[in-house]
């Protein structure tokens, strides 16, 4: 088995490097492979132009998302990480998700059924309105999304300081705890329940 954490920092070796690397230490132990995969600030954002619903890839110029995709796919469960900095997600992670959802949803939705979670971290405020924000995207694309002992937020300012925060990290402890069990417990009864039929996704215009 197989994470993918998801680094939407500028800074590869921030808080929110580390709080996935509290998260690795648990996975480690489970005896899940794990991996991070840093955005920084290499991504543009997603031109809305829907080719990738011909082409199943993204048609910007290449930036690493594709190659980033393909990964995910690989991957049995995705950890989203990013800090907070204007009371909501990095606008890196915004082109990560943006981009990275609009190829799925037109790919047969791939994530579909894999576990996620959100992870953010922050000074101070802002937290549970960017944990909101990736629940959205990690929802839409019909992921599992177990929950930990308080929301999946860490705090800190310079790079360290969230292991400073004994209750963030507890809460990502578990909550890798958590992956990791629906995860195992998710492998173990596909044997036994096969997936539902994906259904053609019926579209609505509310403009008359």
């Amino acid at each position: 088995m197989k994470i993918i954490g998801i680094n939407g920092s500028p800074r590869a070796n921030g808080n929110t490097k580390a709080a996935l690397d509290i998260m690795g230490e648990v996975f480690a132990r489970e005896g899940i492979d794990f991996e991070v995969l840093h955005i920084g600030h290499q991504l543009a954002p997603c031109s809305g132009c829907f080719r990738c619903a011909k082409t199943h890839t993204c048609t910007l110029p290449d930036d690493g998302l594709n190659d980033m995709y393909q990964r995910l796919i690989q991957a049995d469960g995705v950890v989203f990480g990013s800090p907070v900095y204007f009371a909501s997600i990095t606008s890196g992670m915004r082109c990560f998700m943006d981009r990275m959802g609009c190829i799925d949803m037109n790919n047969g939705r791939q994530f579909r059924f894999k576990v996620g979670v959100p992870l953010v971290v922050a000074r101070r405020a802002g937290a549970v309105n960017a944990i909101d924000e990736l629940v959205h995207y990690i929802n839409y694309a019909q992921m599992i999304i177990p929950g930990s002992l308080y929301w999946p937020l860490v705090y800190g300012n310079k790079p360290g300081e969230v292991a400073q925060d004994p209750e963030g990290v507890q809460t990502v402890q578990v909550l890798a705890q958590s992956m990791a069990y629906v995860m195992k417990a998710m492998e173990a009864g596909k044997s036994q329940i096969p997936l539902p039929e994906l259904p053609r996704k019926a579209y609505t215009n509310f403009v008359r």
